[in-house]
């Protein structure tokens, strides 16, 4: 996985870490701890985006809001 292998291979610690993800019928599953796991140090939001695959093409509002609510 590309994503993945960049946080192994770069230290993020003390970086503030917003995830956002489009899926399928698995939803995140344990993406998120994964994610988290190969980037010790890091900070993770605890507000994660997540969009099914399908629902994406149209999730340009939601994703537009989820921006604006972390005032970054």
């Amino acid at each position: 996985m590309a994503l993945i292998t960049f946080l192994e291979e770069n230290d993020l610690s003390g970086k503030q870490i917003y995830l956002f993800c489009s899926h399928g019928t698995g939803g995140l599953a344990s993406s998120v701890e994964d994610i988290e796991a190969a980037a010790p140090g890091a900070n993770f939001s605890d507000n994660v985006f997540d969009v099914y695959e399908e629902d994406a093409a149209g999730a340009k509002d939601e994703l537009v809001q989820w921006v604006k609510s972390m005032k970054i």
